[in-house]
């Protein structure tokens, strides 16, 4: 067995949560010569990242490549859970694997059991939840579970003016059609917020992938909620950049797992402005899920209060820090 972890997950492009976590914890790696392979759940490639391109082959073939110290698993569909059951009897590694939202606690029973069962069944596995909600729900079904949020600090940011005449509004998502926004990212909720307050704000809204969005979805929304001049959409490009520009970070997810944009906003000195449907980085400034008055009084009140005291419970975070550590432990067992 080498001493090398093998990391399964998206990797930029596109920009999204946990692309942007992988390729932020190789500078990490790198620091503590621990040495790694990432598998990109996509296309692109380096020396240390080989593009499985989508393939459901490379599921195939990761059950016989070479053994690693452990296997880090991102993961991100349903299915998932099940590979994991039959690579863990079929290998001989130490599994980890990071659940990066609450969804399983909003399965059908059925379902959830399903998964849970699978779950269960995993050997050598190290499970992370970057969910409080799920970490807690899971403890209690037995299943031994590790809190660690998906969070590691931006580690160059290159700011990028913007000009503009009104105050702007960051709002991100990594990428659009009209499942996700209605369904996950809430994209009406903060259209109509837009639209209620033309006078005063504008939005940068920021897509982390462009060739997974339906662009014509997201126009059609535009023109429903009047914003054509009070919007613009940038794509494929790292919001830390922008972030200096805005007078807050909106995050009105239905769903939600932590929200790294919120604690990337707050560690730059822009306030964040989110829903309560999980646990949000301590600092965030959080309104009543999918309630627009509650909203609107959130935001009023960061209009109205220095910013020292609207960030004066901002914490700084190690959990990229834990999850070497972890990495360590395993390697030297």
């Amino acid at each position: 067995m080498n001493k090398t972890i093998g990391v399964f997950g998206p990797y930029p492009p596109p920009l999204g949560g946990i692309s942007v976590h992988i390729a932020r914890m190789e500078s990490f790696l790198n620091k503590e010569n621990i040495d790694y392979t990432i598998f990109n759940h996509g296309f692109e490639e380096n020396e240390r990242v080989i593009a499985t391109k989508k393939k459901v082959f490379w599921y195939l073939k990761m059950l016989f490549i070479k053994r690693y110290s452990a296997f880090h698993f991102h993961q991100f569909f349903t299915f998932h859970f099940i590979y994991y059951f039959i690579f863990s009897n079929l290998r001989k590694e130490k599994i980890i694997v990071t659940i990066h939202s609450e969804r399983l606690l909003s399965y059908p029973k059925l379902k959830r059991a399903f998964i849970l069962y699978f779950i269960k069944k995993t050997k050598r596995l190290k499970l992370i939840s970057v969910s409080h909600n799920l970490n807690n729900y899971l403890n209690k079904q037995g299943i031994k579970s590790v809190f660690l949020p998906a969070y590691i600090p931006p580690y160059s940011v290159e700011e990028i003016k913007v000009k503009h005449s009104k105050k702007l509004i960051l709002f991100s998502v990594w990428k659009l059609n009209e499942k996700l926004a209605n369904k996950i990212y809430n994209v009406p909720l903060a259209f109509d917020y837009l639209s209620r307050n033309k006078q005063k704000y504008k939005m940068l809204f920021m897509v982390g992938s462009k060739s997974d969005s339906d662009e014509k979805y997201l126009q059609k929304l535009i023109h429903k909620y009047q914003i054509s001049h009070n919007i613009t959409v940038i794509y494929n490009q790292s919001l830390v950049n922008y972030l200096n520009n805005c007078e807050f970070l909106l995050r009105p997810n239905l769903s939600d797992g932590y929200g790294v944009s919120i604690q990337e906003a707050l560690d730059l000195g822009v306030p964040a402005v989110a829903s309560d449907v999980c646990e949000r980085p301590k600092g965030t400034v959080v309104f009543k899920n999918n309630d627009l008055e509650d909203l609107s009084s959130k935001i009023e009140y960061i209009e109205n209060t220095p910013l020292k005291h609207i960030l004066q419970k901002k914490e700084t975070l190690d959990y990229h820090l834990q999850l070497i550590e972890i990495y360590k432990t395993i390697i030297n067992s």
